[in-house]
């Protein structure tokens, strides 16, 4: 068994979770997993999907790799919608840390402005899921960095200037 019960993880679609409990369905064996800010729904993760659906939280130096990926990602304005939709989406869905990181780093971007100086506006859905992609890896960094959620934003743009 890789997790024990209470072991905070981060769920690849839910974001910061723990483990609740261990069970078995039919002769397969499940991690019940629920979402660490309200922990009212279960999500069952087969023991053998684990790698894809959930990971560990990452050390404080596994994070400042992160950060420093950070540092190299450009804005990426992709103008086709349904084509950047998608590769959001498919980002966000991955799980992988570096993608949140990237789409993150696109948040940032697109707040502000393109490479060509032109203020990006960017559609309701395209924004949430970056701020989905943001507010994952940002719940991880505090506890990371072991800080206040609401200092992390501070911490990671004095980390990436």
């Amino acid at each position: 068994m890789k997790y024990n019960i209470n072991d905070t993880v981060v769920h690849s679609r839910e974001g910061l979770s723990y483990i609740a409990d261990v069970t078995k369905i039919g002769d397969k064996d499940y991690y019940v997993v629920r979402k660490l800010k309200d922990g009212k729904e279960n999500f069952y993760v087969l023991f053998d999907r684990t790698d894809s659906i959930i990971r560990p939280i990452m050390n404080y130096d596994e994070a400042k790799k992160v950060i420093d990926y950070m540092k190299t990602v450009d804005a990426n304005f992709i103008s086709n919608t349904k084509q950047r939709r998608d590769q959001y989406k498919k980002r966000l869905l991955s799980g992988d840390v570096l993608d949140l990181a990237y789409l993150a780093r696109q948040l940032f971007f697109f707040n502000y402005y393109n490479e060509h100086g032109q203020v990006v506006k960017l559609g309701p859905t395209d924004l949430q899921m970056l701020k989905d992609a943001e507010s994952i890896l940002f719940d991880e960094f505090a506890l990371s960095f072991k800080c206040d959620r609401q200092d992390v934003a501070k911490k990671v743009a004095e980390l990436i200037a």
